[in-house]
């Protein structure tokens, strides 16, 4: 063990609130990464970037994780209201965003994303009118604009933020509420685990 590292007992709890504790935990994480790709493909448009895989990847990527911090079901996921009192049309710009999910990645037959077949004839000025070939039609819109991009990033920024506040309030709860359960049940199920010192500590002298 090293001088930056305490090895201290840690009980894990999954009551009602630490569960939504962990799931807010999650939904910061993916606002976070959100963020981070956004950025990157801002920087990738700047650039004329023709590497049009990393592109795609990362947008979907971002698309995903967002879908993901408004699901609900087996986790906690965020009301779409968490975007309400902020300027311009915050509620339609999400929703522009969940379509563009659904169309995008979760559905393959949609109008984002085709494919057909064309006949390929001879020139209109040949004097034998015949087929010569095949050819795929395609058309694929994967990624929008830099401004598309910046509002999914600054979407993100939002509801990030509002759900940091959220989680520390939560957490409060879960301490308070762990303080009620008897120390020695709490000691019989922890588990030893390294924790690294916040940023608090660095002023602090060494023990």
């Amino acid at each position: 063990m090293t001088e930056k590292q305490i090895e201290l007992p840690t009980a894990k709890v999954d009551f009602s609130d630490a569960q939504r504790l962990a799931d807010l935990w999650g939904i910061i994480q993916y606002f976070r990464t959100i963020m981070q790709a956004c950025s990157r493909l801002e920087r990738l448009v700047d650039e004329n970037s023709e590497d049009n895989i990393l592109i795609e990847s990362l947008w979907t990527a971002a698309l995903i994780r967002y879908a993901r911090c408004f699901a609900t079901g087996k986790r906690f996921g965020l009301p779409r209201d968490v975007f309400q009192g902020q300027k311009g049309e915050p509620i339609k710009c999400h929703q522009f965003y969940m379509d563009l999910r659904d169309k995008h990645i979760a559905h393959s037959v949609n109008s984002f994303e085709q494919t057909e077949v064309g006949l390929v004839l001879s020139p209109v000025s040949s004097s034998e009118k015949k087929v010569v070939g095949v050819v795929r039609l395609s058309m694929r819109h994967f990624v929008p604009d830099k401004t598309g991009i910046h509002q999914l990033g600054s979407l993100s920024k939002v509801a990030h933020d509002k759900t940091c506040s959220l989680a520390k309030e939560i957490e409060n709860k879960v301490l308070e509420e762990g303080r009620k359960i008897p120390i020695q049940e709490l000691y019989r199920i922890a588990r030893s685990q390294l924790v690294a010192p916040g940023p608090d500590s660095v002023n602090k002298p060494r023990t």
